[in-house]
């Protein structure tokens, strides 16, 4: 039974250094995003060499990606599938925020798993956070559930 599962916890650089995506200059100068692409392009290195490796290698990657999930940087790490977004898939419309900014529904927090992985997973964002004047963090913590129970692959468990 391979039940490892190999987790890459990230945190991405801020987007201290921008400019307002609602301010006068549209479209915004985001001169932060070079640094995310480069930090996404070796993650996604990274997920590519562990799956050439193990294709039924279970992996998720998470973290604070400090980018929306429609950003390029969201789609270095998802564009070709090889790992999804239980956010975009598996939340009903106008859910898939964890963070909110100058009254903006925001998802700056990511969790990407890969195709071993998708169908076996729940996900929720805990609303404790983000919602409420009264906070401890300006982010609202994610719960993933993964069952170990079920497999994709046909013999594995």
């Amino acid at each position: 039974l391979n039940r490892d599962v190999y987790v890459v916890t990230n945190h991405f650089n801020a987007k201290g250094g921008d400019e307002s995506l609602h301010g006068v200059n549209q479209p915004p100068s985001r001169v932060t995003e070079t640094q995310r692409h480069q930090q996404a392009t070796l993650v996604r290195e990274f997920a590519d060499d562990l799956l050439a490796a193990d294709p039924d290698a279970n992996l998720v990657v998470m973290g604070d990606l400090n980018d929306f999930q429609f950003s390029t940087t969201l789609d270095i790490l998802t564009g070709d599938g090889t790992l999804t977004n239980p956010m975009v898939d598996l939340l009903g419309e106008g859910e898939g925020y964890n963070y909110v900014f100058d009254g903006n529904s925001q998802a700056l927090d990511h969790i990407l798993v890969n195709g071993a992985l998708a169908g076996r997973v729940d996900y929720e964002i805990a609303r404790i956070n983000s919602e409420f004047h009264d906070q401890v963090s300006d982010h609202d913590p994610q719960v993933l559930r993964i069952d170990t129970r079920r497999s994709t692959s046909p013999g594995r468990s």
